[in-house]
C-alpha cells in the first residue's frame, strides 16, 4: 500500500502521519509473538537513576519472520512514495517499555545519531501495544523537520539530545497495530511507562538506495535493497555483508 495525498501533505507540513493498521489481526499476532521471542535477551538502557526499558537492534537479522514483515509491500511501497524509486531497509529495533519503566528518551532527530546522506529518511513505528501518554508514547514537534539537522550531544547514557528549548511538542498516540511514519529530521522524544501494562514498539527505517554515511562517505550497500526502480523486490538484495564494525563505530540507537 502506498500513501494518499493527505498523508503526503501531513508528512511535508508537520513531519509525520499515521500510515494506519497495515497488518491484519492474524499478521499482527504472528508479528507480536516473534517480536517477543526475539526480545528474550534485550539490552536494558535508560537514564541514570531511573528504571530502564528494553532495547534490541536489528531483529530482522535474526528472525526470518520479522524480516518478512520489515520488507513487506505494506511498508516498502509507502517508503517508495516518500523516498523515490530505490529504497533500502536501513535499520530496525525493538523498544519495549515494561510497566514502571521510568526512563525517558530525550528530544532527538533520528539523523542526529548516525548522520546519513541524504539526510532525510523515513521511520515507521509499529505499535505492538496501543501507545498512550501514560505508557510512554512518542511526542513530536510538528514542523521541526523543516529546520534541518540540529546539533546533538551525547548524554551520560547511550542517548543523544538535540533540543533543550521550551517547545513541549504534542503527544502522538497509536492504536494497537497502527504504524506511525515520520521524517528522520522530525524532533521527537518518548516518556516513561506509568501504566500497569507494557508498551512495545518496533521501529523500522528506510533510506534512499544511494544513501551513505555522511562522515565516512561509505555507502550503505550492506543494507538490504528492498525496492528498485519503484518496484518492491520479492527477494531483497544485500550487495555486501553487513558492516558490523562501522555500526559499532557509529553507536547507532534511537527512539
Amino acid at each position: 500500500m502506498g500513501i494518499c495525498a493527505e498523508q503526503r501533505r501531513q508528512f511535508e507540513e508537520r513531519g509525520w502521519f499515521h500510515l494506519g493498521p497495515v497488518f491484519s489481526a492474524e499478521e499482527l499476532a504472528e508479528l507480536r509473538s516473534e517480536y517477543d521471542r526475539a526480545l528474550t535477551n534485550p539490552l536494558r538502557i535508560g537514564e541514570q537513576g531511573k528504571s530502564p526499558f528494553e532495547y534490541s537492534p536489528l531483529l530482522h537479522l535474526r528472525s526470518p519472520v520479522l524480516l518478512r514483515y520489515a520488507t513487506s509491500p505494506q511498508l516498502v511501497e509507502a517508503a517508495v512514495d516518500l523516498l523515490g524509486p530505490d529504497v533500502r531497509l536501513y535499520w530496525d529495533q525493538a523498544v519495549s517499555k515494561p510497566a514502571g519503566a521510568e526512563s525517558d528518551v530525550p528530544w532527538h532527530q533520528d539523523n542526529g545519531y548516525t548522520p546519513v546522506e541524504p539526510e532525510e529518511y523515513v521511520t515507521f513505528t509499529v505499535a505492538i501495544d496501543a501507545t498512550r501518554v501514560e505508557n510512554g508514547c512518542l511526542w513530536i514537534q510538528p514542523g521541526s523537520h523543516r529546520d534541518g539537522v540540529q546539533p546533538h550531544r551525547r548524554t551520560d547514557t547511550l542517548f543523544y539530545r538535540g533540543y533543550d528549548g521550551d517547545d513541549p511538542g504534542v503527544p502522538v498516540e497509536q492504536e494497537e497495530g497502527d504504524v506511525l511514519a515520520f521524517s528522520s529530521l522530525t524532533m521527537h522524544r518518548s516518556g516513561a511507562n506509568r501504566s500497569a501494562g507494557p508498551r512495545r514498539s518496533w521501529v523500522i527505517q528506510f533510506c534512499h538506495g544511494h544513501a551513505c554515511n555522511q562522515k565516512t562517505r561509505v555507502p550503505f550497500d550492506d543494507r538490504l535493497l528492498v525496492a528498485r526502480d519503484g518496484v518492491v523486490l520479492e527477494e531483497p538484495v544485500r550487495e555486501r555483508e553487513f558492516d558490523w564494525k562501522a555500526l559499532l563505530d557509529a553507536g547507532q540507537a534511537t527512539s
